[in-house]
């Protein structure tokens, strides 16, 4: 099978690209970088062990910068850009871009992060501007450029959670990736769904609690939908337990402190290795006498447990200095270590080893190992630029299960069949909504115009019409008809006359104690019975509609017993909203719904006559200005609802069409 095209943008040393690598299913086209260092990194490892020639591996990893986005892909370079960058790019890069390296291919994937100083939360506490004025905060911009230019199948975007709340000139950065990939035709998830992309890498086997935001994003109209990629990431998650700085590290070999630290050559030396086994980059760092006593004490007296004017009280004794910081903190041994971040070429104070007898912080080659990157993968470059990319490195077993997940998806899955999908009786075009995100082609149908927002997805008549032509009139004026047949209808038939609530308004008050036969009609309601019968004639037409797979749903009421018990009766809370509504549902040729984040039932309102009421009902009686402001409002469907019933359904019929 041929494997997957792909560019590595903001490549760095290569986690990404090394996780990619070793699912053995990608090809890569290109990795861009413009720090010397990371190339030659990657590059020497292309080459020693994924077979590259030296040729081959100078011409794939590029040094350049991507905000150059013209010279990135078409070469044609300025004197400027020679003299910075042509020393050390093939020529191939120089005179024809990115696109005489991927020449006739086509890009699959592209993946990569933007630098995340300007969007963590810690470089924003440290910059006395909050990074707001760092030009980081708009390198996606570059990110886009080159997804427009090249289509991909997916992109995979990568960063820290503090993306999702950084807000250079007064406008969230999230709110302009998305209104970014939105203009170029490609789809990630909404902004207020973002939350949900947050992934921790020790979830993954990687002994590290690193939280990083994965954004998917998928071209529109491609069959292809952002949630199924996430489904798909999720089920990668390890079941073991997670792995630990001793699973990472504890075999290592030992270093001991000197009694006194000295010198060889030009290096400062303060502890020497018990034994003779060498490992390249696993080398301690030099630390004063005065670290050395503090790293002691901080293990052996767990000081991490500290509470934080504690810590600050500690590090201002010791060292006679203020700090708004903590400065000092110890690994432990069986618990994953915290995030591994670039502040390690400056100090490695916040990574203290947790061997007492060792009084030293973390090695070269022990952060990597934390980072999950092979033992033989070699990094180039001073100590401190060998820190600095693997703190900003994607951890490998982390990128290895992103990188399945995308060709589970691109490569065991065909293509997603749009559906032809109608949801009768739907003002609020909420679960239309919902299966439009996913990519179908559904529609609402209504006597009422819709509120939702999107009249072009509105059939505004009566839906048995729109069933049996297979479409009609829009909102809008124009003319709709479906190519094909109705693949499945949502049904919510009025529930006036058929729910249990509205029995009491049937028959005289004074008649209570008759049989019903005897009853006489509601004064106010003399039709009640007829309009009944008319809701009952109006659902049986709905569920025998000529389309192969119906839900309708209404409450509990008379057609439990005028036609049959439902197949499930199911509650808001089951899929995540808190709040009480006990809604039928009947099926043909569907699943059951199964619930997907089961929460508490939501408040209640009690009454004086002791009754009691769920508060967003009470609040629909209440609140409400019209009577038919107030319907629509006890009729609705509650967002998580629709959501299981677009994402669940929608699997089965797309998987039931390609089998």
């Amino acid at each position: 099978m041929s494997k997957l095209t792909c560019l590595d943008l903001f490549c760095g040393a290569g986690g990404l690209s090394e996780g990619f690598l070793q699912t053995g299913k990608f090809e890569f086209l290109g990795h861009v970088e413009w720090e010397k260092p990371m190339v030659d990194t990657l590059r020497n490892n292309l080459v020693k062990r994924w077979g590259y020639s030296e040729d081959d591996a100078k011409k794939s990893v590029v040094q350049f910068d991507v905000q150059k986005t013209d010279e990135l892909f078409c070469g044609k370079w300025s004197e400027e850009t020679k003299q910075e960058y042509a020393k050390n790019n093939h020529s191939l890069f120089i005179e024809k871009g990115l696109d005489g390296l991927i020449g006739t291919k086509k890009v699959d994937v592209i993946i990569g992060g933007p630098p995340c100083q300007a969007y963590s939360i810690a470089g924003r506490a440290q910059d006395p501007n909050s990074m707001k004025n760092d030009y980081r905060n708009y390198l996606f911009e570059s990110f886009v450029k080159i997804v427009d230019r090249y289509r991909p199948k997916v992109f995979v975007f990568e960063n820290v959670p503090g993306m999702l709340s950084a807000c250079p000139g007064d406008t969230l950065v999230i709110n302009r990736i998305c209104a970014a990939f939105e203009e170029i035709g490609y789809e990630i998830r909404n902004p207020e769904d973002m939350s949900k992309s947050i992934y921790c890498a020790s979830d993954f086997e990687v002994p590290q609690d690193r939280r990083r935001v994965i954004i998917f994003g998928v071209e529109k109209n491609s069959g292809y939908n952002v949630e199924e990629f996430y489904k798909e990431f999720d089920k990668h998650k390890s079941k073991g337990p997670k792995k630990t700085v001793r699973d990472a590290i504890g075999n290592m070999p030992k270093f001991v402190p000197l009694e006194k630290p000295r010198k060889e050559g030009r290096v400062n030396v303060s502890h020497e290795l018990v034994g003779n086994v060498h490992i390249p980059l696993h080398e301690a760092r030099y630390n004063n006498l005065r670290d050395i006593e503090v790293f002691r004490k901080w293990v052996s007296e767990n000081m991490n447990e500290l509470s934080t004017e504690e810590k600050l009280a500690f590090y201002k004794k010791v060292s006679g200095k203020n700090s708004n910081h903590n400065k000092y903190r110890s690994l432990s041994w069986d618990k994953p270590s915290p995030t591994v971040v670039s502040h390690l070429y400056k100090d490695g104070l916040m990574f203290i080893h947790p061997d007492v007898t060792q009084a030293r912080s973390i090695t070269i080659r022990e952060a990597a190992l934390l980072q999950s990157f092979p033992m033989d993968f070699e990094f180039i470059g001073s100590n401190a630029y060998c820190f600095k990319m693997i703190g900003n490195a994607v951890p490998v077993l982390f990128a290895k299960s992103i990188a399945e997940t995308v060709s589970n998806i691109l490569e065991g899955k065909k293509i997603m069949k749009k559906l032809n999908v109608l949801v009768a009786c739907e003002e609020s075009q909420r679960v239309c909504s919902e299966f439009r995100r996913l990519g179908h082609n559904a529609f609402s149908c209504d006597l009422l115009k819709c509120s939702g927002g999107h009249p072009e997805w509105h059939f505004h008549q009566d839906v048995l019409k729109v069933i049996e032509d297979k479409g009609g009139i829009l909102e809008t004026g124009e003319t709709y008809y479906i190519e094909g047949d109705w693949d499945l209808m949502i049904a919510h038939p009025p529930c006036t006359f058929l729910a249990v609530s509205g029995a009491r308004w049937f028959y005289h008050p004074d008649d209570k104690d008759l049989p019903i036969e005897k009853r006489r009609p509601h004064p106010r309601f003399p039709n009640r019975a007829q309009d009944r019968e008319e809701g009952i004639e109006f659902f049986m037409k709905l569920i025998n509609a000529p389309i192969e797979h119906i839900a309708v749903e209404n409450p509990i009421g008379i057609m439990n017993t005028r036609y049959r018990k439902p197949d499930q009766v199911v509650q808001p809370y089951y899929f995540g909203d808190e709040a009480s509504k006990a809604t039928c549902l009947w099926l043909k040729n569907l699943p059951l719904l199964e619930k997907t984040n089961e929460v508490g039932t939501g408040e209640w309102v009690y009454l004086s006559s002791g009754k009691k009421l769920p508060k967003w009902y009470s609040d629909a009686l209440t609140k409400a200005k019209t009577a038919e402001e107030r319907r629509n409002l006890r009729s609705k469907t509650f967002p998580g609802f629709a959501k299981a019933m677009a994402e669940q359904w929608s699997e089965v019929l797309t998987n039931e069409n390609l089998s």
